[in-house]
């Protein structure tokens, strides 16, 4: 079979600026000629820059001008095919905002808040936490570095009194911001205060892909301890064995297609008052293609019909290419929904055509040849 495949892909990658690149790509049969495109243009080596060697493309020192989308193309008598795109973008770590109000309290043997807010970054960033000078890394039993980035401190005592900042570290990079100011903690005996629900404090929408993991964050504080309660869609949240409950917050490790719906934490005292935190949760699904394209063999002047059905959550964009160029369309070649129709075709139609599926999750793809027969057209 001469129409090449790829068995392997170059990937999206992160690095710090001035830093090198190495992007890999393989095709059969081994007689494909490979080359490659930046941003849907040929790409040629350029000495010092860009060097492109069998299978692989190095970038020699990364800049915001070689920052883009890259593909490779495998090419062969029958025609071409272009693989999955790979960004390669520059690692940056923004700065912290002014800090939140300078003082906190909390009462001893309840939970408190830090909140942080992480600036941006590329790659996210990873928090830690200054606390009372020494630094902390990951989560603890009674120190929790939450997914938003804030601290939450379980069961507080007067040993919690003191200093805390947050901090944001860039993997890539390695850049390492302080957040200027941070927050003092202080500590008050325990009153029958009422609860509260210290985060979220607004609505929240959230999505996130299948297959990863999820925690809903719900902060909660007062004594004694209120109790907490999730639901989805109007029923209890924990009858689906994969949601479990760490301390108030309601977490998975493999977020499924049915977990997409609306959350409460609902928070509730003897006294029979409630307060509830919502959360919009859409599981995204990467574009696949259930029914692919098929090879045509066919006489000239014949209409054939390409079907290219894809799924994905949110709903893929379709594009198609034939030998590795987008298609032109023409009153002869006619795209209807997730169908390419063309029309009293020529020599000049055969070739290897592709579907491209894409939602911003996932890239699926599904390739075909067309043959047209030597000959006249009927």
């Amino acid at each position: 079979d001469l129409t090449p495949h790829f068995i392997s892909e170059p990937l999206s990658t992160v690095q710090k600026s001035g830093g090198p690149v190495r992007l890999r790509c393989a095709a059969e049969p081994s007689t494909a000629r490979l080359s490659w495109l930046f941003n849907g243009a040929p790409l040629e080596s350029r000495v010092g820059e860009v060097e492109i060697q069998l299978g692989s493309l190095t970038i020699i020192s990364l800049s915001l001008a070689a920052a883009g989308r890259y593909q490779c193309v495998a090419n062969s008598s029958v025609g071409a095919v272009v693989s999955r795109p790979a960004t390669v973008s520059m690692g940056s770590l923004g700065n912290f905002d002014t800090s939140p109000k300078p003082v906190l309290a909390a009462e001893e043997g309840g939970t408190a808040l830090i909140g942080c807010r992480v600036p941006e970054s590329n790659p996210k960033a990873q928090v830690r936490f200054q606390v009372r000078g020494k630094w902390l890394e990951q989560s603890t039993d009674n120190y929790l570095i939450l997914p938003s980035g804030n601290l939450q401190i379980l069961n507080v005592s007067l040993e919690d009194r003191g200093s805390y900042k947050c901090a944001a570290y860039n993997p890539v990079t390695h850049e390492l911001r302080v957040e200027p100011a941070g927050r003092k903690l202080t500590v008050t005996s325990s009153s029958s205060g009422g609860f509260h629900i210290l985060h979220p404090l607004a609505p929240q929408s959230l999505a996130a892909p299948r297959h990863s993991s999820l925690m809903l964050e719900c902060v909660v504080s007062g004594l004694p301890p209120p109790s907490i309660h999730w639901v989805k869609d109007g029923r209890d949240a924990l009858r689906r064995s994969r949601w479990k409950l760490l301390h108030s917050h309601l977490v998975t490790d493999r977020l499924e297609a049915s977990d997409s719906g609306n959350y409460s934490c609902m928070v509730g005292n003897d006294s029979g008052v409630v307060k509830y935190v919502n959360y919009s949760l859409t599981v995204l699904d990467p574009a696949s293609i259930s029914k692919g394209l098929q090879d045509e063999t066919v006489a000239p002047g014949a209409t054939v019909h390409f079907w290219c059905d894809a799924r994905g959550s949110p709903a893929p964009a379709l594009s198609w290419l034939r030998d590795a160029v987008p298609l032109r369309l023409s009153p002869r070649h006619l795209l209807t929904g997730n169908r390419l129709r063309i029309r009293g075709v020529t020599q000049g139609d055969s070739g290897l055509y592709q579907c491209i599926a894409n939602n911003g999750v996932g890239f699926a793809q599904s390739t075909a040849r067309l043959h047209v027969q030597p000959g006249r057209s009927t």
